[in-house]
């Protein structure tokens, strides 16, 4: 009977986590192709969410990379790019190469094929760009990350590769044409990248570079796991790498990193995903200066062994506290689910069990996060891969509970979508909530643009202030809760949607 007793009471309790994380799937295409990473923006200027997928080259490849355009009554589809390309497409990136104001497309490929770059019209049509050495480089490459870095008002490129190749640093110079940078610590490191992030790690207002690597080989043949990387940014395009610190000592199958400031505190924490089985997830805690400690008791890591890939994080119950989800997938592994952690007062984490995107079962690789549908939570797309080509999944939240607030940056001085901004919620409550602004996330994946804040119910907002990447700071005390505002760089903010 005490037995039975407990039982009704846990599962109580697991039914009670999840109410506030419930999800719907999507009407999309059903398509199946092996899928690795996805990113999130609006390409087509129409306000809505659009979606690109990266995909595997295989034998059930029928539309290569695509793209999923969203519009008030779904979701249409199209592939990008010709289909003769024998691209095996990792990771994608929405991003403004060229400094316009539009969501350009950038792939990074592997097995001797350049990167691909397809620029926007302005209105969602893509053409094929040549970008210099961006373009031109044949390396195998399975993640990038974005930054301006030089803080010059345009968007730079890392791309990491494989098997001992060295990584490269791509220098825009403006209008949409990227040199590789000569010099640089990473230049003979033999990584074994899968993906990497950049953020201001130690204060100083200039981005730093994070490496994720998977392992090390000898003439083919895997000997140990790799070590990550980290190489902080001293100016004037130089950076120096830090060797020392558990966070680049040791030895894990790393595969995803997202830069996050999950406790408040305004400095960058640093999440990794590792997968090997073998291997927990890492949550790495910054002390203020860019030196971290691995928070070992976290329930994002510990005990936790299955081989995870993406991450996105995200207020998914709008509560005012970042939650996480974490993509699991690996052949040859049973009883995969992906992982959803929600976040707390106290800045721990509880894993949610009974939430759809947690209990379907699927070999996943990236997933992102953004408002697909305009009412104001985050949802959730996942990229599916297993040797079935599974179909992937597009998760719709429908929680009904508390407000939001989402931003739109709009750079003049700073690079156009405001990469590198530090954003400030204060509510009259007297809590303080922060986000940097970093799209990528994971592994192959980014986030959508948007800043979005959840606020708890019967609470408003006091103010916020945006700090660009160019050292202006801009701040508001007049916004209202379930609204979307532009904040553009010493100019103005303007209400644009409810």
């Amino acid at each position: 009977m005490r037995l039975l007793l407990l039982l009704a009471m846990l599962c109580t309790i697991l039914k009670s986590q999840g109410q506030d994380f419930q999800f719907d799937r999507a009407g999309m295409p059903d398509d199946r192709q092996g899928s690795r990473g996805v990113s999130v923006g609006d390409l087509d200027g129409n306000g809505w969410n659009d979606i690109v997928v990266a995909n595997q080259v295989d034998s059930l490849q029928l539309l290569g990379n695509t793209i999923y355009f969203n519009h008030e009554n779904g979701f249409n589809r199209m592939a990008i790019g010709d289909k003769d390309v024998n691209a095996w497409s990792e990771s994608v990136h929405t991003v403004d190469v060229d400094n316009d104001h539009d969501l350009d497309i950038f792939f990074t490929t592997q097995f001797g094929t350049p990167n691909l770059i397809y620029l926007n019209d302005g209105s969602g049509k893509f053409t094929p760009g040549k970008a210099g050495d961006l373009s031109k480089d044949r390396t195998n490459s399975p993640g990038a990350c974005w930054c301006d870095f030089d803080l010059d008002g345009d968007l730079d490129v890392f791309v990491v590769n494989r098997d001992g190749e060295d990584d490269h640093l791509y220098i825009n110079d403006g209008r949409g044409r990227f040199d590789q940078a000569v010099l640089g610590p990473w230049k003979g490191n033999k990584g074994d990248g899968r993906s990497c992030a950049w953020g201001d790690l130690n204060g100083d207002g200039r981005p730093d570079l994070y490496v994720a690597n998977f392992v090390i080989k000898d003439n083919g043949q895997v000997i140990r796991k790799h070590r990550n990387y980290l190489y902080f940014n001293s100016g004037n395009g130089e950076f120096i790498e830090e060797k020392t610190g558990v966070y680049v000592q040791e030895e894990n199958a790393s595969y995803g990193v997202s830069l996050i400031d999950y406790d408040y505190d305004k400095d960058l924490d640093i999440y990794v995903t590792n997968v090997s089985v073998a291997d927990e997830n890492a949550l790495y805690e910054n002390s203020g200066t860019g030196v971290f400690s691995k928070l070992t008791g976290s329930e994002v890591a510990y005990k936790i062994h299955r081989p995870s890939k993406g991450q996105t994080w995200g207020d998914f119950n709008n509560d005012g506290y970042l939650d996480l989800y974490v993509a699991n997938g690996t052949e040859g592994y049973p009883e995969i689910q992906n992982f959803f952690f929600a976040g707390t007062a106290d800045h721990t984490f509880k894993r949610i069990y009974n939430t759809l995107p947690a209990i379907e079962g699927h070999i996943s690789a990236g997933t992102a996060s953004g408002d697909f549908d305009n009412d104001g939570d985050l949802d959730l797309y996942v990229c599916n891969w297993g040797g079935e080509a599974e179909e992937n999944d597009c998760y719709i939240n429908q929680n009904q509970n508390n407000h939001w607030v989402k931003l739109r940056l709009r750079g003049t001085e700073s690079n156009s979508y405001g990469i590198g901004s530090w954003i400030t919620l204060t509510l009259d409550n007297g809590t303080v909530q922060t986000r940097y602004c970093s799209r990528e996330t994971g592994y192959g994946s980014e986030n959508s643009p948007e800043i979005h804040f959840g606020i708890p119910a019967m609470v408003k907002i006091s103010a916020i202030v945006v700090e660009w990447p160019s050292g202006r700071k801009q701040s508001a005390t007049d916004l209202e809760r379930d609204t979307v505002y532009e904040f553009i760089e010493g100019k103005e903010i303007k209400r644009i949607g409810i």
